[in-house]
């Protein structure tokens, strides 16, 4: 996700190629010099693009699951706290936070190709100067995410010349999420409630145009939240309106607030909600809740061990 305007404006007769050396003579830009591995030179096959960005976090999780290192993608840190899987190498670059990118850095790295969504769509005039851009949408209203996921997959596959990979991770995907419906079979709660912790009186749960329930609806177990959601598949919402739902088991995704760990043990409010009371507040490992396809079957691997005995011995319900 890229923002802010950092970038001086060109003139519109302004070449590309004099956009990028009016940009590397500023000083500041001189300052940001990366390194490039060896493995990141400009490819002589036009048609191949080499020099990958990702400014998308979606797109670079599936990206990296199909084996496609990009040049560099956004927010790095905050994808290793919030995503984790698949793991970015460390020779990715680092473009700064997700909402403001450095489009002086993106401009001296000089890529091939740009991935990008329809979140940035008030980037992309700047990012066709820089290089070619590529939008691919997971988050649509035209299918669902796993849908999309898929498709998605299929397109990062084929424009940066990974075909077959697509193919690999779809069928390892589906792989996963069989595997977990088979062990959801003997889950300890017929329904579940997933969240990601805000403040001890606060969530967002997710439900319907979440990619989440997309998963959930390929496994024996049913999302207990059929109220509104917007456009991401969540909706925020107070303790208050998820104390009905006695039967359901409460996931709540890492990172969980400190905060919210202490309200357990100390506030009434929270841990006297009958579904707390009864399953625990179940916490799972991180996972990219606006990812694409390899999330799906990381969520399904972490559901089926948070709501199976596997889970319960390996300490995933807290109480």
């Amino acid at each position: 996700m890229i923002g802010g305007d950092s970038m001086h404006q060109q003139h519109q007769t302004c070449s590309r190629r004099h956009f990028l050396k009016g940009l590397a003579g500023l000083s500041a830009i001189a300052t940001l010099t990366p390194v490039l591995p060896e493995s990141f030179t400009r490819s002589a096959k036009a048609d191949v693009p080499k020099r990958v960005v990702i400014a998308d976090g979606a797109l670079a999780e599936t990206a990296l699951a199909m084996g496609i290192v990009p040049l560099a993608m956004a927010d790095v840190p905050g994808y290793r706290v919030w995503v984790q899987e698949p793991k970015v190498p460390e020779q990715v670059i680092n473009l700064g936070a997700r909402f403001q990118p450095s489009l002086e850095r993106l401009a001296q790295l000089d890529p091939d190709l740009i991935l990008t969504s329809s979140f940035y769509a008030n980037q992309y005039s700047r990012l066709s100067d820089l290089a070619p851009i590529e939008k691919i949408d997971i988050y649509s209203s035209s299918k669902t995410p796993f849908l999309n996921a898929m498709a998605a997959a299929q397109k990062i596959a084929e424009v940066t010349g990974h075909r077959g990979t697509a193919e690999i991770l779809i069928s390892d995907t589906l792989s996963r999420i069989d595997q977990a419906s088979r062990e959801l079979t003997s889950s300890q709660a017929s329904s579940v409630l997933v969240t990601s912790m805000l403040s001890p009186r606060h969530m967002r749960v997710y439900g319907q145009n979440s990619l989440m329930q997309d998963v959930i609806d390929r496994l024996p177990v049913k999302n207990a939240w059929t109220g509104p959601t917007n456009h991401w598949g969540f909706a925020t919402v107070t303790i208050d309106q998820i104390a009905q739902y006695s039967n359901a088991a409460l996931i709540a995704i890492k990172p969980v607030p400190d905060n919210v760990d202490r309200a357990i043990v100390h506030s009434p409010i929270l841990s006297e909600l009958p579904s707390i009371k009864r399953f625990g507040l179940i916490t799972m490992p991180p996972v990219a809740t606006f990812g694409g396809l390899f999330a799906a079957g990381r969520f399904s691997d972490l559901l089926a061990n948070a709501l199976t005995s596997q889970g319960a011995a390996h300490g995933e319900f807290a109480s």
